[in-house]
């Protein structure tokens, strides 16, 4: 259930002194209703995006306006509310990284610092500083680029006929940007033309038609990055002369050294209640087998089999997108690991070891370096499978050899893998023909989604259904039930204003209390006796 946040303007009592400020980003239309876990790039009138230079984050990067023909982390962001107002955060780094103002050098960067922002009546977006006029900066118009429905032009969550209408204006003006086309382009050829407003004509009147899945362009022009000129002095022994010498340098931010202490202290509740009747009560970190454990025991390591119970066929190109597939969804948990309370490992060497199939034939353009196993084929029962209705769940199941698989052995420390621990896989990535879409399931053991949804992941769109199975094999609980419920999320909900991808439905991504709620667990069992 997805539950919107009308931001309103903040009332304060400002002077009459003003600032001179350099000219950046406003949101217009402030009566909009902006859904606090939907990213959103914001445009200029200029047709530029609000970007962090150079596409990295770090305490202090610089945030202007770039040219972008897609999406990426580093022009996307989420209004939320902290006690201090609205603030806007980035989606580098699972959101780690806020919009703030510095007021020295009148420029907007990232900070792990919240930043205040006022969204007033009239559309502006201003800066909040105590004591003096507040800032107005360049409008922009926010277009939502996550949780979209093809044809649902004005993202009111249905496609009708007021979307229909103004995919038609825009089709006849010629005005749609990336983002807007990304919805009006219904038949998915890439141009938004006529053949988009009659599709979406037909659709509406329960023509048996079928509408494009919505797929966003990655953003290819990488903002510049931002250098700073340094000055240093060397003086020699030699002679009274001094010397300058000037070097340029990228800032780059350093790693933190985070423990509990630094735990947010509005967390701790929320935290401590989920620890305690769920994760204890459900046991879900006690089998020593989670990704903290996996992790560890392959030295910064996870190997993975991927387990196609599907007779869809792979070309080469797709296969090796599954490993960046899983790999972005790993890092995404451990980047929130890294420099935090002993953890050691800063990026996860993630490898696709395998692939059990049930036909070999499906594996396309098959390389002599690829492992294979298509002969390890049991019956399948899917009697208790939720299917999609349209596809047949297959009676057989592929598998990889059990004397490879650490779920098989974790519990022998006295266990040696044929070929040596590089030989392991840890878990599967399991696809499976006829599973529905949307959903799946996770554990220690792997990850299960249905063949289609890992296809239609190896673009970077949609990986938070992914992130969420991966959240399990940690140890997270779901969130079925209501409020304190021994199923259910803590009381008074998630603190962060931005939910969890772990309550499937209300987050489309590693919040930022998930991100700290796993740094909680890392904590709570790395001084468990004899397990790392």
């Amino acid at each position: 259930m997805q539950k919107k946040q009308l931001f309103r303007r903040h009332a304060a009592v400002l002077t009459a002194a003003a600032l001179t400020v350099v000219s950046l980003p406003v949101v217009a239309a402030s009566s909009a209703e902006y859904n606090t876990w939907t990213g959103y790039v914001l445009r200029n009138a200029a047709g530029q995006y609000l970007s962090v230079s150079g596409g990295t984050e770090g305490e202090g990067a610089q945030v202007g306006f770039y040219d972008a023909d897609g999406v990426a982390p580093y022009n996307t962001w989420y209004f939320t509310e902290t006690e201090l107002g609205i603030t806007i955060k980035s989606a580098l780094s699972q959101g780690e990284y806020y919009l703030t103002e510095n007021a020295g050098e009148n420029r907007l960067e990232l900070s792990t610092a919240a930043g205040q922002f006022e969204l007033d009546e009239d559309g502006y977006l201003r800066g909040f500083r105590s004591g003096v006029e507040s800032p107005v900066y360049a409008q922009v118009t926010p277009e939502p680029v996550t949780n979209l429905h093809m044809g649902d032009w004005n993202h009111d969550g249905v496609a009708d006929g007021a979307d229909l209408a103004q995919l038609r204006q825009a089709v006849q003006n010629g005005t749609a940007d990336f983002a807007q086309q990304t919805v009006g382009d219904t038949n998915g050829d890439g141009v938004l033309n006529g053949a988009d407003v009659q599709l979406l004509q037909q659709y509406l009147l329960g023509k048996a038609v079928t509408m494009a899945a919505v797929r966003l362009p990655e953003n290819t022009l990488v903002p510049p990055a931002v250098t700073t000129t340094t000055t240093t002095q060397e003086t020699t022994t030699t002679t009274t002369a001094t010397e300058t010498a000037a070097a340029t340098t990228t800032t780059e931010a350093s790693r933190q050294d985070l423990t509990m202490a630094d735990f947010p202290s509005d967390y701790t509740d929320a935290a401590d209640w989920i620890w305690n009747n769920r994760i204890v009560a459900e046991k879900s970190t006690e089998r020593r087998n989670t990704i903290f454990d996996q992790i560890v025991a392959g030295e910064g390591t996870i190997n993975y089999v991927v387990r196609w119970q599907s007779y869809r066929t792979l070309t080469l190109e797709q296969r090796q997108q599954f490993e960046k597939l899983v790999s972005d969804c790993i890092n995404g948990w451990n980047d929130w690991l890294k420099g935090w309370d002993g953890w050691k490992y800063d990026h996860i060497d993630v490898k696709i070891v395998g692939w059990a199939v049930l036909d070999k034939s499906v594996l396309q353009d098959l390389q002599p370096d690829e492992v294979v196993y298509d002969s390890l084929i049991s019956d399948y029962d899917s009697t208790y499978d939720t299917s999609n209705g349209v596809d047949t769940i297959p009676d057989k199941l592929p598998s990889a050899p059990s004397a490879l698989s650490r779920f098989d052995h974790f519990a022998d420390s006295s266990y040696s893998y044929p070929g040596g621990l590089d030989k392991r896989f840890d878990m599967y990535l399991w696809g499976t023909q006829g599973f529905p879409n949307i959903g799946g399931c996770g554990g220690d053991w792997g990850q299960r989604l249905s063949d289609t949804a890992y296809l239609n992941m190896l673009d970077g769109s949609g990986i938070h259904v992914l992130e969420h199975e991966i959240g399990h094999g940690f140890g997270m609980t779901d969130f079925y039930g209501g409020e304190g419920e021994s199923n259910g999320f803590p009381p008074g909900g998630f603190p962060g204003g931005e939910n969890s991808l772990m309550m499937a439905g209300s987050a489309m991504k590693i919040t930022d209390f998930d991100g700290w709620m796993l740094r909680y667990m890392w904590s709570k069992i790395k001084d468990d006796a004899g397990r790392f």
